[in-house]
C-alpha cells in the first residue's frame, strides 16, 4: 500500500514558477539570439561558418530545454489537479 503527503497548492504553485521562469529564459535568448544574427552577419568566411554552425547546435539544445520545462509545468499542473481531487473525493466519501 501506497503512503503519501502532498500539498497540492504547492504543486501547482512550482508548476506556474517553471512556467514564469521558462517564459523569463525565452525573452533572454530572443534577445540574445537577435544579438548573435547580427555579429554573425557582421563578417563572412570561415570563421563565420563555424560560428553560425556553433550558434544552431545552441539553438537545438536550447530548445530541448524549453521543451523539458514546457513538460515538467505540464506534469507538475497535472499531478497537482489529481492530488486535489483525490482529497476531494476521499473528503466527499466522508461527508455527511
Amino acid at each position: 500500500m501506497s503512503t503519501y503527503m502532498v500539498d497540492s497548492a504547492q504543486v501547482a504553485a512550482s508548476a506556474t514558477q517553471i512556467t514564469a521562469t521558462a517564459g523569463q529564459i525565452r525573452s533572454e535568448v530572443q534577445a540574445m539570439m537577435a544579438q548573435l544574427v547580427a555579429l554573425g552577419e557582421s563578417w563572412s568566411g570561415g570563421a563565420q561558418a563555424t560560428f553560425q554552425g556553433a550558434v544552431a547546435q545552441w539553438q537545438g539544445a536550447q530548445a530541448q530545454v524549453e521543451a523539458a520545462l514546457d513538460a515538467i509545468s505540464s506534469q507538475l499542473q497535472t499531478a497537482a489537479a489529481l492530488y486535489s481531487d483525490a482529497e476531494a473525493r476521499s473528503t466527499a466519501l466522508f461527508a455527511g
